[in-house]
């Protein structure tokens, strides 16, 4: 029976907890305060709907960057509403790439800017999958022990496998 269970271990559960360990299971996010960030220069395409989709929007921006030869930087999302309290068909969001400041898109795409402004900054060294809900979570318990509320939008960019969640303050 022992030689069972450790078979089970090495062949089983060991894999597992490898590679949970390496898509960020068991990472921590990291708070930053009084930050100053920005500004940032993004094209990206409108996105209403489950955020649980937003990958999908987010590559299909990607798709139309490389399209249009537009050479662009990290992942950028701009989250407009708190999942927690605004129905899942209702959720609204910008999803793109960070681009030069001088670059140019045609539609579908759209450019924006984000202005220099200071901020609360979670940091989370994971895949995108996990690290949106850790980070959050990391975020709305600072918020919650420094009698804050959560401020939106918040802007996302995941750069380097670290996703970056910037709260203005």
């Amino acid at each position: 029976m022992k030689k069972n269970w450790l078979y089970f271990l090495v062949a089983f559960a060991a894999p597992l907890v490898g590679i949970f360990w390496w898509v960020g299971g068991f990472a921590s996010a990291k708070v930053e305060e009084n930050l100053v960030r920005g500004p940032y220069h993004y094209a990206y395409l409108e996105f209403s709907g489950d955020y649980v989709k937003l990958p999908e929007k987010q590559l299909e921006a990607l798709r139309a960057l490389q399209a249009q030869g537009v050479v662009h930087g990290a992942a950028i999302t701009l989250m407009q509403n708190d999942p927690r309290t605004t129905a899942k068909s209702m959720l609204k969001a910008q999803t793109g790439y960070l681009v030069e400041a001088g670059a140019s898109v045609s539609e579908p795409l759209k450019l924006a800017d984000v202005p220099v402004r200071p901020v609360i900054a979670v940091h989370l060294r994971a895949h995108p999958r996990l690290a949106t809900g850790k980070a959050y979570a990391r975020l709305l318990k600072y918020l919650d022990e420094h009698g804050m509320k959560l401020k939106l939008p918040t802007l996302e960019i995941y750069q380097n496998s670290t996703l970056t969640v910037e709260m203005d303050i």
